[in-house]
Parts: C-alpha cells; sequence; structure tokens
C-alpha cells in the first residue's frame, strides 16, 4: 500500500484569475509529481482566505469564531503539511494573509511541514516571506522547508523568468515532500515522545525534555542541576563587580 499526504494550500487570491491562485496550482501539481515519482499518493485541497475576509474581521473585533472559520482551522489542523501563498504589497504579505495565522491556534501547525510561496510585481519583495511569514509560521511550531517560492511578474512573461521559477518550485516541491514523508514515516507518537512537544491531535506529549511525564529531572544539565536554578545565576550587580 503506497503512503499517502493530504495537502492544504492557504491562499490568499484576492481575484478570481490572479498570478496568487495560478503560482498556488503549480506548486500543488508540481508536489503531486514529485510524490507521484516516489510512489507517494498526495491529496489537496485549497483554501482561499479571501472567502474568509467577514469572518476574520468579526474574529479580531469580538473573539467569536463562525463555524466557517472554525471550519477552515480544522481543515489545517487536519492536514498533514500546509503550502501558504500570498501576494505581497509595500515589501509585505497582504494583511488578510497574515491576520489568519495570527488567528489561528498557537499550535495548529505543530511538527507539519509547511512551504511559503509569494507573488509581487517586483523582485524586490522576494524575502517578504522569509521576513515576515517565515518567522510567524515557525512561531506556530510549523517547520518551514528551506527554499522559498517566490513569483514577480517577470516570471510569468518571459522563457528565462519562467525556467527560473520552474525550477525554484520544483526544489521547493522535493523539500516539502521529502520532509512531509519522513514526519509521517516517523510517526507523530514517536516525535512527541523525542520532542516532549503534545500533539496537535490528542493533546498527549511524550517524555522529552520539558513534559510533564519526563519530570523535574527532564530540565537538569549535567550532575542532576538545571541550568536555570535561580541559585546557580550570578546576580547582574555582582558581575559588574568583577569588571571594576
Amino acid at each position: 500500500m503506497s503512503e499517502t499526504m493530504k495537502i492544504v494550500a492557504v491562499t490568499t487570491s484576492l481575484s478570481e484569475d490572479s498570478t496568487t491562485l495560478k503560482l498556488t496550482d503549480r506548486i500543488l501539481s508540481t508536489i503531486a509529481s514529485v510524490g507521484e515519482s516516489v510512489g507517494i499518493e498526495i491529496t489537496t485541497e485549497t483554501l482561499n482566505i479571501r472567502s474568509l475576509s467577514s469572518a476574520l474581521t468579526d474574529m479580531t473585533l469580538t473573539g467569536f469564531r463562525s463555524e466557517q472559520l472554525e471550519a477552515a482551522f480544522d481543515t489545517v489542523a487536519e492536514a498533514d503539511a500546509i503550502v501558504t501563498v500570498s501576494p505581497v504589497y509595500k515589501v509585505a504579505p497582504v494583511g488578510l494573509h497574515t491576520l489568519f495565522w495570527q488567528l489561528i491556534d498557537e499550535r495548529a501547525l505543530t511538527r507539519k511541514p509547511v512551504l511559503i510561496a509569494s507573488t509581487g510585481g517586483s523582485p524586490r519583495h522576494s524575502l517578504a516571506g522569509e521576513t515576515v511569514l517565515r518567522p510567524m509560521l515557525s512561531y506556530l511550531k510549523g517547520i518551514v522547508v528551506p527554499t522559498t517560492v517566490f513569483a514577480a511578474t517577470d516570471d510569468w512573461g518571459s522563457v528565462e523568468g519562467g525556467r527560473a521559477l520552474t525550477t525554484r518550485i520544483r526544489q521547493a516541491g522535493e523539500e516539502f515532500v521529502s520532509l512531509t514523508s519522513t514526519i509521517i514515516g516517523s510517526g507523530r507518537d514517536d516525535l512527541a515522545e523525542v520532542t516532549g512537544v503534545p500533539d496537535a491531535e490528542s493533546g498527549a506529549a511524550g517524555a522529552g525534555a520539558g513534559s510533564p511525564a519526563a519530570g523535574p529531572s527532564a530540565d537538569r544539565g549535567r550532575g542532576g542541576e538545571s541550568e536555570f536554578d535561580p541559585e546557580r545565576i550570578t546576580p547582574f550587580a555582582q558581575l559588574l563587580e568583577g569588571r571594576s
């Protein structure tokens, strides 16, 4: 029986025929192709944040989650891995896209591989994913693949730009499938035991350092003492005296 993966693309396409949606489709198609080449069956689903704009605004103002927004958050939680694609305006992903990630549960991406992609008019915006989305998605406990994909206007209109974009998509797709396959193969329970991070679905933690099951000794350093023990920390005033 072949391995299966469920990939969800979280995209903010602001029009019916945007380059953001076009890039999303190309990335998902490449991921499916990479999976097929190594015997992995991949199913994909696209979640367009555009349809959640009112629900996200309401939650921001009232704290109330609509059924539509709750279903979107559940879709992300149930996926094996996430592709996130956003247009960039003035050196930052569009606010509607980042708002979705700001409102989702803090551990929604725990141990989930994430591929970052974005579109923009100029290559000057190519680092927006690195500077804005990578820290945010890492905060949500996602495992972001090394290669990000940025598509500028010229990448769609020239042969050379198109080839370069195809290469970036392929490289990111291979990293993404490889990482996801490794995590699925290891099993979430095994990872929880190693890391002590609660499983996103069950909330159960393994006996890794920092977990309740590990006990106080889990955070001990050499000699059975905790490196964060207040008794072992030299007061700042004393450090200053030593330098005088």
